[in-house]
This record gives C-alpha cells, structure tokens and sequence, in this order.
C-alpha cells in the first residue's frame, strides 16, 4: 500500500507541474457541465438537437473516459525520455506490479469519470447498473489509449498526433448507427463498438448482457496484444 500511495503521490505532482495535463485532468468536468446545461438550451433552440442526445452522451462518455488515458500516457512518454522506466528493472518493484498500477490508475479514474458524465449529463439516463456496466467498458478506453500513446510515440509531439488518431478510431464505431444490416459490424474489431451498442441497448430495453460480455472479452483482447507490445518494446529491449 506504501509503494501505491508513493505511486500516486509522484503521478500527481506530474500532473500539476505540467499545465495542458492539469487542463486535461478537470476537463471531464467541464464536459459535464457542458453536457448539462449547454446541451439542453441548444436542445431548446433547435428541437432536432433531441433526437440525438443519446448519441451526443455516447460522444462525452468516451471524451470524458479518455482523458486520463492521455494522462498517463505522456506521463510514461515523460518517464521514457528521462529513462525512469529502465531504472525500474533494477528497483524492488517489478516492471508488471508498475503497469498494473497505472493500467488500475487509469481505468479507475476513467470509469469513474464516465459514471459522473452517465448520471450527471441530465440528457439520457441507461439506469443505475447499466452505468455501471457501460463505466466498466469507457473506463478500459483509458489502458487502451495508454498504450497504444506509450508504445509508439517516442515523444509529446508524436503522442499528441497519436492522441488525435485514436480519438478519431474510438468515434468511427458511431457511425455504425447510420448503416442498416450487418455492415454495421466492420466496427466490431474497434472495442468501442461494444460500448456504444451497450450504451444503445441501455437506452432502449436491449441485451445489454450479451454488449457487455462481448465488449469485454474484446476490450481483453486488444489490450493483452496491447500490452506484449509495450512490454517488448519498453521492458524487453
């Protein structure tokens, strides 16, 4: 427990010592907000705007989840160019116990943040345990962008690139919604697929079981694939 709140204790310092990740630490409140009570008076000027709210609670749930993903991402990108990472191979702690920690870091304060934008947003409600459930899925966005960031970015800029692109593969799942039959699943490979037909079935009385299960097993997939990657790339060399 010592080793967890020391772990802690550094990541927040980096944090608050970096100001865009300070602005990305509070931004999921300010998309709370923003969801809250800016959605419904656009809602109010254009009534079209109505039909779309679950989809618009789909888009804030996965912004508000990421952001800590990106978080820790550059911190690790931060820990790279100071080669704090290859010290760790020689320090008392295990380079597993270290991901472990920043993966439950990560995916702790996604999903928690998710659940707050779920119950809070005041647009579309999924019910209490299917907030739960959908946090669960938004929350393992976190580890996925993590990884994906701190693999294959050597640095902030290209992090920030890479950002960007994962973003953009996160959101292509929305456009399933727009495709009628069976072609709605070319997105099925991308795990948040699986979180917006969770989200979906939710909102609308569905099997939101099977969306569960099938997201996570998928979610467990791309992310232990993820995980020998950064593992071979950063622990291994």
């Amino acid at each position: 427990m010592k080793k967890i709140v020391t772990l802690i204790h550094t990541d927040l310092r980096q944090i608050f010592r970096d100001k865009t990740l300070t602005v990305f630490l509070f931004a999921p409140v300010i998309l709370i907000v923003f969801v809250r009570f800016f959605v419904p008076y656009m809602t109010d000027q254009y009534p079209i705007v109505g039909d779309h709210h679950g989809m618009i609670l789909m888009f804030a749930g996965i912004q508000t989840a990421i952001m800590f993903g990106f978080i820790i991402s550059f911190i690790i990108l931060e820990e790279k160019d100071e080669n704090v990472l290859q010290v760790i191979r020689v320090l008392p702690i295990s380079p597993f116990y270290f991901i472990l920690y920043r993966l439950i870091f990560a995916t702790a304060f996604s999903a928690f943040g998710a659940f707050l934008m779920l119950n809070l947003g005041g647009i579309a409600y999924p019910g209490l345990l299917n907030s739960f459930l959908l946090s669960i899925q938004y929350g393992l966005t976190a580890p996925f962008i993590t990884f994906i960031i701190a693999t294959f970015a050597k640095n902030k800029v290209e992090g920030m690139a890479f950002f960007k692109g994962v973003d953009l593969v996160l959101l292509l799942p929305m456009l399933s919604f727009f495709i009628v039959g069976n072609m709605k699943y070319i997105f099925s490979i991308i795990p948040a697929f699986w979180t917006y037909r969770l989200f979906h079935a939710s909102i609308n009385n569905g099997n939101t079981a099977f969306y569960f299960i099938i997201g996570l097993t998928i979610y467990g997939i791309v992310i232990s694939a993820l995980f020998l990657q950064f593992k071979k790339r950063i622990f291994d060399r």
